[in-house]
């Protein structure tokens, strides 16, 4: 089962890394297209690996929270990090299920697994796992992990920055999580078993909207509408903008304002179509976020290799309205909202 997480994650990663080319083109085009504004755009569940692991870290200070820094390279958000005795970047991708580390930086480890992996264009090649002693993040440490390991270089490449791997909730899971993409800052708090701050002078997150989490994984689903109804989004901080299921009901797909159509090869042999354009009419809860950018195209593979039925994919576009807290103890996702609607 790991493989079908593995084969759509690789697949799109590459996938997205050649919609750079027409999105560079496009910006030229049309002043409008928010597309400009970036060079590298992964879709999210753009590798994807069937980790259930979730790893408690160690505070290195007498402190019941944390706060790191979170740097960006384009709209990827980039934790410094020491893996063993490596030290560069790790993406914040929500969208991965467990920590994945770059090939580059990891080769000489003792490798298992070795599954061989079918995107959803053809062959992507294997993917293995290693073990890892310690990793540092700012105040925390981890120890004797397990990672996924991948070629990354295509991400490094673009954005000519050392990435040593992707990190997702699994490494934050049994804390609350605040996203601040304002201020480009990750907040954790200690949590007791029933999901509340250990310190408890320190306010609770005041959300405009919440949500029930659903499921037990370290992937997050939420509900949002168009046109009235219900979809399944996946949230991933690690896409650089949203997507939308090509085959999505005829009224939802009315309601999106197509910009351009482009055929792409991805990392097998065959070819996929992705068009680019703006969600008119999204709503969460009720708070209705206009002219969000997504790519419409076919999540049929993502849906499988996550178990369950996925509409679309909410990425950056969709975490710059706003903080967001994940309490994964809780079950509960909130968020703030801090940008007003442009008419």
């Amino acid at each position: 089962m790991q493989s079908d997480w593995i084969k759509n994650r690789l697949f799109l990663l590459t996938f997205l890394a050649t919609a750079t080319v027409f999105l560079a083109s496009f910006s030229t085009i049309s002043k409008e297209s928010a597309y400009s504004k970036s060079s590298y755009i992964p879709i999210p569940g753009s590798l994807i690996f069937y980790q259930t692991n979730t790893y408690t870290p160690e505070f290195n200070i007498n402190a019941d929270s944390v706060v790191i820094p979170l740097k960006r390279a384009g709209r990827l958000f980039l934790i410094e990090a020491k893996v063993e005795d490596e030290t560069g970047n790790l993406v914040f991708d929500t969208g991965a299920n467990g920590l994945v580390l770059n090939s580059t930086y990891f080769r000489n480890h003792v490798k298992s697994g070795g599954t061989t992996s079918t995107g959803v264009t053809g062959s992507v090649g294997t993917v293995e796992q290693i073990s890892i002693s310690k990793i540092l993040i700012a105040d925390l440490t981890y120890k004797n992990l397990r990672a996924d390991i991948a070629n990354l270089g295509h991400i490094e490449n673009r954005r000519g920055i050392k990435i040593l791997g992707l990190i997702g909730f699994s490494m934050f899971r049994n804390l609350e999580i605040i996203i601040d993409p304002k201020n480009n800052e990750l907040k954790l708090f200690r949590i007791d078993r029933i999901g509340k701050k250990l310190n408890n002078r320190l306010a609770d997150f005041k959300a405009d909207h919440i949500q029930s989490i659903e499921g037990n994984t370290n992937i997050l689903f939420l509900k949002g509408k168009i046109n009235g109804k219900i979809l399944n989004f996946c949230f991933d901080t690690g896409a650089e903008t949203n997507a939308i299921c090509s085959d999505c009901n005829r009224s939802i797909m009315n309601t999106l304002t197509i910009t351009r159509r482009s055929g792409l090869s991805g990392a097998g042999s065959a070819n996929s179509e992705v068009l680019f354009g703006r969600m008119n009419d999204f709503t969460i809860g009720n708070k209705q976020i206009p002219n969000m950018e997504t790519i419409i195209t076919n999540l049929d593979a993502l849906s499988e290799a996550y178990g369950t039925r996925i509409d679309g994919m909410l990425g950056y576009n969709f975490l710059e309205q706003g903080i967001v807290c994940v309490n994964f103890v809780k079950k509960q996702f909130g968020i703030r909202f801090t940008k007003r609607e442009e008419k």
